[in-house]
């Protein structure tokens, strides 16, 4: 079983914005920029980290009770918020670096779409009667908290922080894995060739040499025999993202949506 992507990205989000400060990429427990200001000015005081903390928060005042419906079904507020603000955390730093502010508005939509495809695919594996047990969501669980590089309590801690409870979380990992049931039931398993692994290999090494040209230090790279099942991963991993975002497009055609932003 592949770990799944979304709930990965959200504890990798906490990972970097909230546990940063206390550790990881999740998000939202305290921004990376706060700790930064307090590097750089040690005798802040609460009140100035408060401040800061609020101005890292987006605007979601004017978000509707009803983001959007799919077929009939409604995407909340209470569901689109946590992660309209993990995404929102994560573009800004990103900001940080660039100079670029976060456009806010068009992060919203970004969301919304997002969570109108998650829903078309849901509504489709649901249709297919394609299930996904409780040991299976137990094990997505720890594997998303390992890639966030916490523990699962730390990890349901974070989610918790971000609005999301842990009865949400397992909620939203079932959906991911009936969706990744859902693509390989639709195209079947991917297949990676030789070919497609060394491509990715060199990729990577481009990658790892612009870093060290970036930072100043050369890295010896593992040999492509040692990277192999990782760069086998990734591939496949590509390859049903694509699939995935090229059914929702098929769904969503055929699906009655209203996006409410």
């Amino acid at each position: 079983m592949r770990t799944n992507r979304w709930l990965l990205g959200l504890a990798m989000s906490v990972s970097v914005v909230a546990l940063a400060a206390c550790g990881s990429q999740g998000d939202d427990a305290k921004p990376q920029e706060s700790s930064a200001a307090a590097e750089q000015s040690p005798g802040a005081d609460s009140a100035d980290q408060s401040q800061q903390n609020q101005q890292s928060k987006p605007n979601t005042k004017d978000i509707p009770k009803v983001v959007a419906e799919v077929n009939g079904k409604k995407i909340t507020k209470e569901e689109f918020v946590p992660l309209f603000e993990t995404q929102y955390q994560q573009m800004q730093m990103q900001a940080q670096q660039s100079g670029q502010p976060v456009n806010e508005k068009d992060l919203k939509k970004q969301t919304a779409e997002n969570l109108v495809s998650t829903e078309v695919l849901v509504q489709e594996a649901d249709k297919r009667k394609i299930s996904v047990t409780d040991k299976d969501v137990d094990k997505g669980l720890k594997e998303s908290a390992k890639s966030g590089q916490m523990s699962e309590k730390d990890f349901l801690k974070a989610m918790k922080d971000q609005g999301m409870d842990e009865k949400k979380v397992r909620s939203e990992l079932q959906n991911q894995m009936k969706i990744e049931n859902l693509v390989e039931d639709e195209y079947g398993e991917f297949k990676v060739s030789g070919e497609e692994i060394g491509q990715a290999y060199e990729q990577a090494k481009t990658q790892q040499e612009q870093m060290a040209q970036q930072g100043g230090q050369q890295q010896e790279m593992p040999s492509i025999d040692e990277m192999r099942p990782q760069l086998k991963e990734q591939v496949k991993n590509q390859k049903s993202q694509e699939a995935t975002q090229k059914f929702a497009k098929k769904l969503r055609k055929q699906a009655d949506v209203t996006i409410n932003l």
